[in-house]
């Protein structure tokens, strides 16, 4: 089907696509001589397109695989049954554009925005001479089947029978959007938001939620069998007409073999007997929220893949502390002792680090031995980390979007790839800071 399809497509080549892209920005600038850029039913296989604004372009049912659009702007265009398949759509925009039908099987679309846009299932009709209809494209549903959907923007889009099976969508915002008998079963869908969506019999079977947020999504019939929800924010009726056999759910603390005061001396125990008395904390997969730990001694605690959304930490200590995979939305983190801390993974979304420590710790009974503290991967969106010290901290691949940073140490920190879009950096400390690949950095 493919290879018939691919005939009935004219060929064009970047020669006549680049003078078609001069044309379609005089059409969008009200110039004399523009004309929109008409890619429909036309063969533009590997062509480039990138760093281009073809918003409002017609390319109904086009050959576009493994096209190059990263970073382009591809608002309202018609993109009705197109072939994506492999295309690199890094960083484009997409809002409310027509993906009907659309195949993006292996597509890149990390960072893309695809808000408002409508990815439903769809197929194609031409007609024939004779009077007779001959489908171009006939696929059941959308394709997302192994494509590259990080840190992208799905909030209000419009998503039906999509099928986006062994698919990466972490961090990606699905707020509000309509994921209705959507098929993403095995796919890892960590940190991303649900918030308002609709899952109605929709299919993540087997799929991975770490510091995802689906609080105030429909659940009706969703199909959640095998899926690992430890450190998700959710709540019990969230999920009480879903389907949860055989899925990882958060530990409750009526589990624990003691209350968890007698588990916290333990541990208090532990650190002052330098582990020779006590039993260190271990709290990993637990549900925590909402709990009080101002003041706490926790350093080297086990909290890892464990809700602690809506905590109080403040003058708590956790320098050394295991948070890998932790959820802690809205937490209190304040003037926090957080030296060495472990927080890949984490998702601290609106959390509250003012005048905390996230510098090194030095290591007892070594030559001035330090552990920097670990923020790989972790979500810091809207957080507070005014006066905050993450000298020589690791923040590679780290999201801080919006954040305050308003004299943050980060001198000498490692910011490779983070994303710092709408982040208030005035007065921070960036002396000997790697930031190569940052996105969204704006220094005053």
């Amino acid at each position: 089907m493919k290879d018939e399809q691919k005939g009935t497509h004219e060929r064009v080549n970047q020669i006549w696509v680049d003078d078609a892209i001069a044309l379609h920005r005089k059409y969008l600038d009200g110039r004399n001589g523009g004309t929109r850029l008409f890619l429909s039913f036309k063969n533009a296989r590997k062509l480039k397109f990138s760093e281009q604004i073809l918003d409002t372009a017609e390319m109904v049912g086009a050959e576009l695989v493994e096209a190059n659009f990263q970073k382009t702007s591809l608002a309202r265009v018609n993109l009705f049954g197109a072939n994506l398949a492999n295309a690199n759509m890094k960083g484009c925009s997409l809002v409310k554009s027509d993906l009907r039908g659309v195949c993006l099987e292996n597509a890149d679309l990390e960072n893309a925005s695809l808000a408002a846009a409508d990815v439903r299932n769809g197929f194609i009709l031409i007609r024939k001479p004779d009077g007779t209809y001959l489908p171009v494209k006939n696929d059941e549903a959308t394709s997302f089947d192994g494509i590259n959907l990080k840190d992208a923007d799905l909030s209000d889009a419009k998503l039906g029978r999509v099928i986006g099976r062994r698919t990466n969508l972490t961090n990606v915002n699905f707020r509000n959007a309509d994921l209705t008998d959507a098929v993403m079963s095995n796919s890892d869908v960590s940190g991303s938001i649900f918030i308002g969506a609709n899952l109605t019999n929709a299919d993540f079977s087997g799929c991975v939620f770490h510091g995802a947020n689906l609080s105030g999504a429909m659940l009706n019939n969703t199909n959640l069998e095998g899926a690992d929800l430890t450190a998700a924010h959710f709540s019990n009726n969230d999920l009480g007409y879903a389907n949860t056999t055989n899925t990882s759910l958060p530990r409750s603390l009526e589990t624990l073999d003691h209350t968890l005061r007698e588990l916290l001396e333990s541990h208090l125990l532990w650190i002052n007997s330098l582990g020779q008395k006590g039993r260190q904390a271990d709290l990993t997969k637990y549900d925590l929220q909402a709990t009080d730990f101002a003041g706490i001694n926790l350093q080297a605690a086990e909290l890892s893949f464990s809700n602690l959304s809506n905590c109080t930490f403040l003058a708590s200590r956790l320098n050394m502390a295991n948070l890998t995979h932790a959820m802690a939305l809205n937490s209190d983190f304040s003037d926090t002792d957080m030296r060495g801390i472990k927080l890949e993974n984490a998702n601290l979304t609106g959390a509250s680090l003012r005048h905390a420590r996230l510098s090194p710790m030095v290591i007892l009974g070594t030559q001035g031995q330090k552990v920097a503290a670990n923020l790989k991967n972790a979500c810091l969106d809207q957080a507070d980390l005014e006066n905050a010290d993450l000298s020589h901290a690791d923040l590679s691949g780290a999201r801080l979007r919006l954040a305050n940073l308003t004299d943050t140490d980060l001198s000498h920190t490692r910011c490779l790839d983070v994303d710092f879009t709408g982040a208030d950096l005035r007065t921070a400390n960036l002396s000997g800071a790697d930031l190569r690949g940052c996105k969204g950095l704006i220094l005053p």
